[in-house]
């Protein structure tokens, strides 16, 4: 099968109907061409090869321009991107920031909330009561350990009286 003329190809995507083309290329018919029509086609004039070189080079430029043009819409979506991708660097700083200033807000809610509390308490005596019964929590908590060390080295003590009272 001899390859289709240059000039009759149209590689263009820029046709209205690019997408609504046959899925397959029609087939020859299967019946043989009348003698008579086959001698006409063999005597047209043939195309002289100076013409064939320039229709095929007018469709390798036409390409090339359309792969040009592919290539610039590539380049812009990856510029696109890499836009994108700067966007998205300051979208998590923010996002970083918001929950930072998010978690300060929370503690100082937390804190106001429990300030609060201690105003509307009617046994609370301020701070300085406070200072003073930690201070006295922490002096019982001394003398409760040193009754609880006394009281051990005491059972201790009954408990050596007691071994020697029975060796003797």
């Amino acid at each position: 099968m001899a390859p289709p003329a240059s000039e009759k190809l149209d590689i263009s995507d820029t046709e209205e109907d690019l997408f609504a083309s046959p899925s397959r290329s029609p087939r020859a018919s299967s019946y043989s061409k009348p003698a008579a029509a086959a001698a006409a086609t063999t005597e047209a004039p043939r195309e002289s090869r100076y013409d064939a070189e320039a229709a095929r080079t007018a469709t390798l430029q036409r390409e090339f321009a359309s792969l040009q043009d592919t290539n610039a819409a590539i380049e812009g979506v990856i510029a696109s991107l890499e836009s994108a991708r700067g966007s998205m660097g300051t979208v998590s700083t923010t996002v970083t920031s918001a929950s930072t200033l998010l978690n300060t807000w929370t503690r100082m809610l937390g804190q106001t909330e429990h300030n609060q509390r201690l105003l509307l308490d009617p046994n609370w005596k301020g701070a300085s009561q406070d200072l003073v019964d930690a201070e006295n929590e922490v002096v019982m908590r001394a003398q409760a350990a040193e009754r609880r060390a006394a009281e051990e080295a005491r059972r201790r003590e009954e408990a050596r009286a007691k071994a020697e009272e029975e060796e003797r």
